[in-house]
């Protein structure tokens, strides 16, 4: 007996890894010889000799005839296994198998005939579109529908006209898949083709589906008409193709499509989409939520509400509300009391957008709620409505016992402090004398509300660091000249905190008087501050402070060397650059790193002396920044240079990264 002999006994053993082994050793003869064996192999009992059996075929160069026997492997219909595994390795051979497949298509057997067409549509090849499009006329109804759907799987817009064509067939069900494929083409089809099949109850669903994605403004009132049709997946699949076709209309089509939407206020199908909601489908619950925002009838607040808690449905949410305007927020002020927190908090924060002084009243009384996250929306939204008539209550929250109050009651008491600047200014007083430093500190936030220069001035010199720093930010915000004193002064604080806002501040200021004191805190002790005045620096610009930071290059390195180079990228100019040019001679990978991406930020022209030398950089890290920044700043004509760098680099990681970028030219 040979070991062929032995390898096909091991293929007949009743255990399941004695015949895997089998059909992996199979992969060591001729394929003339064995090519049976592993056909019998693919339709074993056992999937895992199945498996086994396709992975080891698709490793050898496989002939004609084996590609012709795997193909009439598609009539085994008394065996399901050998048949999936037959359309597995036809799939995986891609385009190498697609000849000999399209040769199939005119198999007497319909069944192998439709395998064929799923096949091709599964592996996508267009070269197979004549043939699928000549597959629309085959005789066997589910051959012909198979050819549709694979015609849209592939996605040519070539196959578009034929399919078009192909509604002409009296078939309902071919029609649907019809429908479906141009659907997933997505290339525009005419409306009156869609007129004859929109009567026909079967064909309301996919019709309104393909209008979606390829009809056009004609489209809009029969799409609207289906929101009020009497079966609930043909309102959904309506409500969904008018969102989608939404997306896609020039907005003068837009603006007339909003107009019909909002007609249906007071509508029944306004009902009808609000029950819509309970789907579990996202894109049905979208839609709706996105035409009940358009409509603005005040029966979907309450849904709308719900449709709230959900982050990507909130934006809509809100939209709605918008156009239901007071009416929406009575609705509101109803469903209040019954609400749990989270609906509480959620009616607030809409009151609060909207502007809605009706709410006072109920938001008065939840600012004594026992519950945190009540008492701090109620705040909230009194601020962003305006409510002087509550800044008591708002200011008894100052002191409350959750930081996140106490902290909306300072913002909503800085919205309020144009409106009520005397009463506001006798709170931030009184703060500003307490003990307590997060007091002082949110008096800081108001007097800049106030635009209180001087009082900030005071905070600036608290004993406090964090005070400090609250009002020297405070002072830079205002971006007044009479700051200017106070912010050169706090660039000598003992917080280093203090002393980065300061510098931060003087930045912001964008004034030359600014350029000198940040000059001096180059020389800070703390690596941070000299960090925050080089940023400062390059957003002054001018000579002067090129000067300083040039000066700086010399003796910076790490984080400090990388900020006085992105700060001569902020200031620019030909100076700048030859001076970030310093930072690819610098040892430290990220500097170099750096000065690449910026020196990338503004042309090409340091790739002619620096680009081949950065390729051949010692750090890996360095050299991918190099070719990457080379490919995208000289495109196709990178390709040469790119190559040389690729032959000559030993480190797999970095030779990855250039063979993807070659590729692109490929």
């Amino acid at each position: 007996m040979d070991d062929l002999d032995i390898t096909r006994t091991q293929l007949n053993s009743t255990d399941e890894e004695e015949r895997r082994q089998a059909v992996i050793g199979l992969g060591r003869y001729p394929l003339e010889r064995v090519r049976e064996l592993f056909f019998a192999a693919m339709g074993d009992g056992s999937w895992r000799v199945r498996k086994e059996a396709v992975n080891t075929i698709l490793g050898l160069q496989l002939d004609d005839a084996t590609l012709n026997g795997l193909i009439g492997l598609l009539s085994s219909a008394d065996n399901a296994g050998l048949r999936n595994s037959a359309v597995e390795a036809l799939e995986r051979l891609e385009s190498r198998g697609v000849p000999l497949l399209l040769a199939h298509l005119k198999d007497p057997d319909h069944d192998v005939r439709k395998f064929i067409v799923d096949i091709l549509g599964n592996i996508g090849d267009r070269s197979s579109i004549p043939a699928l499009v000549e597959a629309l006329r085959d005789p066997d109804a589910n051959v012909s529908s198979a050819a549709a759907e694979n015609l849209g799987k592939i996605g040519d817009p070539r196959a578009a006209a034929p399919l078009v064509e192909a509604l002409k067939t009296e078939d309902v069900w071919f029609r649907y898949s019809v429908l479906g494929a141009l659907a997933r083409i997505g290339e525009p089809v005419p409306f009156p083709v869609f007129v004859p099949l929109v009567s026909d109850a079967l064909l309301k669903r996919p019709v309104f589906e393909c209008l979606g994605a390829v009809g056009d403004h004609h489209a809009v009132p029969v799409l609207l008409e289906g929101l009020q049709d009497r079966v609930r997946a043909v309102r959904e699949a309506a409500a969904c193709a008018l969102a989608r076709l939404r997306g896609r209309l020039p907005a003068a089509y837009v603006r007339e499509m909003d107009e019909l939407l909002a007609g249906l206020k007071g509508k029944p199908c306004v009902e009808e989409l609000i029950a819509s909601l309970d789907t579990a489908e996202r894109q049905v619950r979208e839609a709706v939520v996105g035409l009940l925002a358009l409509i603005g009838d005040e029966r979907a607040a309450l849904p709308l509400l719900d449709g709230c808690r959900d982050e990507r449905l909130r934006r809509m949410c809100l939209q709605g509300f918008r156009t239901m305007g007071e009416g929406g927020m009575t609705a509101l002020l109803a469903a209040f009391s019954e609400a749990d927190d989270e609906g509480k908090t959620f009616i607030m924060y809409l009151w609060g957008e909207m502007g809605f002084a009706g709410a006072a009243p109920l938001l008065g009384e939840a600012m004594t709620s026992s519950r945190s996250l009540v008492r701090r929306a109620a705040v909230v939204a009194a601020g962003r409505i305006g409510l002087a008539g509550l800044l008591d209550r708002i200011v008894s929250l100052l002191h409350d016992a959750d930081q996140e109050v106490r902290e909306g009651a300072v913002n909503a008491l800085v919205r309020l402090a144009p409106a009520c600047r005397e009463e506001v200014t006798g709170v931030a007083r009184g703060l500003a004398a307490s003990p307590a430093p997060d007091s002082r500190r949110n008096a800081a936030a108001i007097y800049a509300a106030l635009a209180d220069s001087d009082r900030l001035a005071f905070l600036a010199k608290d004993e406090d660091p964090q005070v400090r720093r609250s009002a020297v930010t405070a002072l830079a915000g205002l971006g007044i000249s009479d700051s200017l004193g106070s912010l050169v002064m706090a660039l000598v604080d003992e917080d280093p905190d203090v002393r980065i806002a300061a510098a931060t501040g003087l930045g912001d200021m964008r004034s030359e008087a600014c350029l000198e004191p940040l000059i001096l805190s180059l020389g800070d002790g703390d690596p941070w501050v000299r960090c925050a005045a080089l940023r400062s620096l390059g957003r002054i610009g001018g000579e002067r402070a090129l000067d300083a930071i040039e000066g700086m290059l010399d003796n910076a390195d790490g984080v400090v060397l990388i900020t006085a180079l992105e700060a001569l990228g902020g200031v620019g100019g030909e100076r700048a650059f030859q001076l970030v040019k310093r930072g690819l001679e610098s040892n430290d990978e990220e500097v170099v790193k750096s000065a690449i991406d910026i020196l990338s930020r503004n042309g090409s022209h340091w790739l002619d002396e620096y680009g081949d030398r950065l390729l051949r950089h010692p750090h890996w890290d360095v050299r991918c920044a190099a070719a990457r920044a080379m490919a995208h700043l000289l495109g196709e004509n990178a390709a040469e240079r790119l190559a040389r760098a690729l032959e000559a680099e030993q480190d797999e990681l970095v030779r990855g990264e250039i063979r993807d970028l070659l590729g692109r030219w490929r």
